[in-house]
């Protein structure tokens, strides 16, 4: 999306998504307050109300502004442009949800709310021994067990908003977080655990300068599924989500390699981020997507290659 439509998204509904419910409503629906989801306290001192024909929040103890400006600040981006990401992937494929004329009844939400890391609290990964992330895997996203169990473990953890466990399937991070995934399509959930990071994977060629980004972690285990192979001659990083753009840049800096090669979606996010990549890397990158076209993604071409 654009900055124009991040600026028409409700407030109330990302922070429902985000995992805050209001405190209170007042003003006829108008404006929403909730313990500030920039630190902890238990009285109620940020806001966010409907002006103009848009949705702006004000916090006591720091600043305001727009859609925007609350990505900027609860994330720690210094860039709109990773703001933005941000909101294409916390809206994922789902149809966005734009401003409408607030009511009493605006909190019932196209989407569920879902939490954020913030929100859960980690148990344990171990092992994968449950059938149904099994199943999910290697019969609805038709990737291979053996792989699956190579790089994805189980995890388990507790929402601290409602007490209750749950798990998922989910990769390491290359700061010890998990980022994870619930096993369903219907109600595609997914955060992150401990820590947001991306996932490194080194090539049995690693140090051979080439390096292979992936936005998620089925994107890479698609793409091992089809070649028939457990690893890439080359390092491999799994951004888990566009927002992490500045993070795999400054991994790519670091390790100094002279090979990216892109396999990020065939869809408006994934050409601007590939874009940007060019921009930063010029011909040192080599963008992927072609070879899954008219797919979107690693996944959907290996599921109908499955069918």
């Amino acid at each position: 999306m654009n900055s124009e439509q991040a600026k028409k998204l409700s407030l109330p509904d990302i922070l429902s998504r985000l995992g805050y419910q209001p405190v209170s409503i007042q003003k006829g629906g108008f404006e929403y307050w909730y313990c500030s989801p920039f630190r902890k306290e238990t009285e109620p001192s940020f806001h966010t109300s409907y002006l103009g024909g848009k949705w702006i929040w004000n916090d006591f103890a720091d600043s305001g502004g727009t859609v925007i400006d609350f990505i900027l600040r609860y994330e720690g981006y210094t860039r709109v442009s990773d703001a933005l990401r941000f909101l294409d992937d916390l809206y994922g494929k789902h149809p966005i949800q734009l401003i409408r004329t607030p009511s009493n009844d605006l909190f019932s939400f196209q989407q569920p709310a879902e939490p954020q890391a913030r929100q859960l609290e980690f148990i344990e990964a171990k092992d994968i021994e449950n059938l149904a992330i099994i199943k999910y895997l290697t019969q609805k996203r038709m990737i291979s067990e053996s792989l699956a169990r190579k790089y994805l473990k189980e995890v388990h953890y507790r929402n601290l908003v409602n007490g209750k466990e749950y798990f998922a399937f989910g990769m390491e991070n290359r700061s010890g977080g998990y980022e994870i995934r619930a096993a369903l399509d219907d109600h595609p959930f997914k955060s992150a655990l401990i820590k947001r990071d991306i996932s490194i994977i080194r090539g049995f060629k690693s140090g051979n300068g080439v390096v292979n980004i992936f936005e998620g972690m089925t994107d890479f285990l698609s793409l091992l599924t089809m070649m028939k192979t457990d690893n890439l001659a080359g390092d491999s990083v799994v951004m888990h989500s566009l927002s992490s753009y500045q993070k795999t840049v400054g991994f790519i800096k670091e390790e100094g390699y002279t090979a990216i090669h892109t396999y990020l979606d065939n869809n408006r996010s994934g050409k601007d981020c590939s874009q940007q990549f060019i921009g930063d890397f010029g011909k040192s990158v080599f963008d992927e997507s072609r070879m899954f076209l008219p797919f979107e993604d690693l996944n959907d071409m290996l599921r109908d290659r499955q069918s």
